[in-house]
């Protein structure tokens, strides 16, 4: 009574309120500016793995995936070698090797050429041809090229028609250091711990600013190709292009679909309550939440990844649910006193609304604040962004729905408001007269949907992500087609150490132990070393999917052309290493070989516009061969890059979705057990909406929808929000059973009153999230289906099978309601 009495004192200022609003509002408008997206591919991968560990510490050795693909192919079929293409092409690679954040750049241009014509191997070292030399045969290069075993589908298509710019990006070694700093500090301090804190702002900072750069140089990268794209077919992919792109889409449908989501919502509202102050408020109480919780945000310097960015069009929803449910209750205690002093009608609504407001603001924080337990840093985001985003909601629509209305002076009586909607009548008769067959409905379509519930998978293809006719997915298919695949991952194989102080056995002449001072390592790449490992990179070529498999039995397969052919013995593989000059060196052997750490590298791609296959087995497959074949101690075959640290995230999604789920479903019964003071009440009020969320996700296995990064959210949302509706049927079923001993006039004048705020608020979520399927990204088009659909599904579980359960149950009134 205290706390309602001052809250009620505290709304009586409705103008020192918003003025108090007002100013946070401003400045949260003004920290809109550090507002972000981040398009990195961080976040495709789970926080903690093991192996991410192991990914950046070989990144660091061999740089990892991170690189873009530009793919150069002529108008014209069979010029590619024309001088008027070679010069395009150099002109394109000189201005993408300008760009601030490039490493460095390769393509058929940099290619050494040692067939065109044969050169011998103590030649290598004086001079070489390349496609840049002006005397260089180009008949006999595009033969060379065309069938080498390293640049044939990986600088060059096999039909000599299209030719790739590999693009290497410089490492963020700032950023990678206060990390590597920040994490070490973790595991030995607490999480208070001043220098601790100041490392998490450094790296906070210094994340923004690599965000930004990263944004740059692909925005760059794309008026590179927009340029040149009248001259050649240019496509661009890799794994930094396809996390970019990803942000690309949802920002652009964020701009497409805003005005239009939002002229849908103002339709729906006028149609609703047919006055502009119920279609007024409502927005302004979401408009406002939503910028102060992106304003913390910014302020934070928190991006919004392409999970987390959900959290706008759900937040805006649920806002505008809380409005709706307080013009219903307001428009029924005017319609009931039109003579009440205002004030105390707003008084009257808040207080009779707060209960069932604040506990479904409760159960849908426990709903995304499930998210949290997931380890995957995006849905970790998501979830807290939206406990944060609800919290706020609550609070501004609790200050502003009666500040706004106060001012505005009171509203005329409904003449809409005893006008009853077919729908929620409709389902009200079906459940007062056929309980029994609704439950028994409900009963077959729970075992239907434990069928499909077996049928879920999570098999995404990040091609999948993107309609045909988008630049990404034509780009991917292209580079799958022609190109050798897009997707990379590494195997590393650890054999002994080089050690340089060793001694080696003097077996050469005196010529080539001259020359041994300038790459002593040479004598670590010994034939058995390269035979082991081409056993290997075989295995890897017969996996289904595989693209193009570079390693050092690449590298032998080429130097065999030196040797007629034939296997080299230990002195010719020693000898031609030791002839390669450092920058042919640096392309061919550097990225495949690191002596000082004894590690080998096998470098592959894989197709993904090709057939599905589990990455689980072929990881597990390469895994076993390396150790039960070859010897190898397990612990020295490491299997990583942005395939497999993807592969442990889509696990890590069916792991995190059970932990999830249980999680929910009994923090909710907590809350309905509190609130409703009856635990039958509390379980009838869960079956409908663990219906309703089981349903839909058996639908995307019947529908061979995967589980991605946005549609694991779908079973929190739909039993987060599904049980909102729940608690309001339920807070006023007690009620209107209380003051009538028949439970079917009980359930009767439940669907009348708070039935309409339900179908309100469903019609909108349902129209609202309809138009995200208009979307080119397919995680989009898929999150916006299933939302509508499973609110489709909450609204009729709500309105049936609750009141059916309820019928059944309480046939005679028990002593807790009345």
């Amino acid at each position: 009574m205290k706390a309602s009495a001052l809250y009620c004192k505290t709304i009586s200022y409705p103008r020192t309120i918003l003025t108090f609003i007002t100013i946070l509002t401003l400045i949260a408008a003004f920290q809109l500016q550090h507002f972000t997206f981040d398009a990195s591919s961080d976040n495709l991968v789970v926080k903690g793995d093991p192996k991410l560990a192991v990914y950046n510490q070989m990144s660091e050795l061999f740089g990892g995936d991170e690189f873009i693909v530009v793919t150069y192919a002529t108008n014209e079929p069979g010029t590619l070698l024309a001088d008027r293409s070679l010069m395009l092409l150099e002109k394109i690679q000189a201005e993408l090797t300008q760009l601030t954040g490039v490493a460095q750049t390769f393509s058929i241009l940099d290619a050494p050429l040692i067939n065109s014509p044969p050169i011998d191997p103590e030649d290598m070292s004086s001079g070489y041809l390349t496609l840049r030399s002006s005397n260089v045969d180009k008949t006999l290069a595009m033969v060379e090229l065309t069938s080498s075993e390293l640049f044939k589908d990986f600088l060059i298509s096999a039909d000599g028609d299209a030719s790739v710019i590999r693009v290497g990006l410089e490492r963020e070694v700032a950023l990678d250091t206060i990390r590597s700093r920040r994490d070490t500090l973790r595991l030995t301090v607490g999480s208070s711990h001043p220098e601790l804190l100041l490392l998490e702002n450094e790296y906070v900072i210094a994340r923004a600013n690599y965000v930004a750069r990263r944004e740059l140089l692909i925005a760059q990268i794309r008026q590179i190709r927009d340029k040149h794209a009248p001259e050649a077919n240019i496509f661009i992919s890799g794994v930094p292009m396809i996390a970019a792109d990803m942000i690309t889409f949802v920002k652009n449908d964020l701009s497409r679909f805003g005005a239009l989501v939002l002229g849908l919502i103002i339709a729906m509202l006028y149609l609703f309550f047919r006055r502009w102050r119920w279609v007024v408020l409502p927005l302004l109480i979401a408009g406002v939440s939503l910028l102060l919780t992106t304003g913390i945000l910014a302020s934070m310097q928190k991006p919004v990844t392409v999970v987390s960015s959900n959290f706008i069009s759900l937040l805006a929803i649920i806002c505008i649910s809380f409005s709706i449910h307080l013009i219903v209750r307001y428009r029924e205690l005017l319609a009931n006193d039109n003579t009440i002093e205002h004030q105390l009608l707003i008084e009257n609504t808040l207080i009779s609304k707060f209960l069932p407001c604040f506990y479904t603001a409760l159960t849908t924080l426990l709903a995304f604040g499930s998210m949290l337990v997931s380890n995957i840093l995006p849905i970790e985001d998501f979830g807290w962004m939206m406990c944060l985003g609800i919290i706020i909601s609550f609070f501004v629509t609790y200050l502003l729905f009666p500040s706004v209305l106060l001012i505005l002076g009171k509203a005329a009586p409904s003449s809409t408001l005893n006008s009853q909607i077919k729908l929620t009548t409709w389902l009200c008769g079906l459940a007062t007269r056929s309980p029994s067959t609704v439950v028994a409905f409900s009963i077959t379509l729970g075992l239907v949907s434990a069928l499909g519930l077996s049928m879920v998978n999570f098999d995404n293809r990040f091609i999948d992500y993107f309609d045909d006719d988008t630049d990404i997915h034509q780009g991917m298919r292209y580079i799958d087609d022609h190109l050798g695949g897009t997707i990379p991952f590494d195997v590393y194989l650890q054999f002994e150490k080089f050690d340089s102080g060793e001694e080696w056995d003097d077996a050469f002449d005196d010529d080539f132990a001259a020359t041994e001072e300038q790459y002593p390592e040479r004598y670590w790449f010994t034939v058995d070393r390269i035979a082991t490992i081409a056993r290997l990179h075989k295995l890897i070529v017969d996996q289904p999917n595989t693209g193009k498999v570079i390693s050092l039995s690449t590298l032998e397969e080429i130097a065999r052309k030196f040797n007629q052919n034939e296997p080299l013995d230990a002195f010719l593989l020693t000898y031609i290493i030791g002839e390669l000059p450092a920058r042919i060196r640096h392309q061919l052997i550097t990225p495949y070989a690191d002596p000082a750490h004894g590690l080998a590298r096998i470098n592959v791609r894989i197709k993904e516009s090709g057939k599905r296959f589990s990455r689980d087995e072929t990881v597990h497959e390469i895994e076993r061969f390396a150790v039960e074949e070859l010897g190898f101690q397990p612990e020295h075959v490491v299997v990583t890059g942005m395939m497999v640290l993807f592969n442990d995230m889509l696990k890590q999604l069916a792991d995190s979705q059970i932990r999830t789920l249980f999680y929910l479903l009994i923090t909710t019964f907590l809350m309905f057990s509190l609130l409703l003071r009856s635990i039958p009440l509390a379980i009838l009020a869960l079956i409908p909406n663990m219906l309703a969320a089981a349903t839909v996700i058996a639908f995307m296995g019947f529908a061979s929808i995967p589980m991605d990064m946005m549609t694991i959210t779908i079973a929190a949302i739909s039993i987060g929000i599904g049980v909102d509706d729940a608690i309001h049927y339920l807070h006023r079923f007690r009620k209107e059973f209380s003051l009538s001993s028949d439970i079917i006039t009980a359930v009767r004048n439940t669907h009348l009153t708070i039935g309409r705020a339900m179908y309100f608020t469903s019609m909108i979520i349902i129209g609202g999230f309809s138009i995200l399927m208009l979307s080119n990204f397919l995680p989009t088009v898929n999150f916006g289906l299933l939302t509508a659909l499973a609110m489709i599904l909450a609204l009729l579980a709500n309105l049936t099978l609750l009141p059916a359960l309820l019928v059944l149950v309480y046939r005679e009134k028990p002593a807790h309601l009345t």
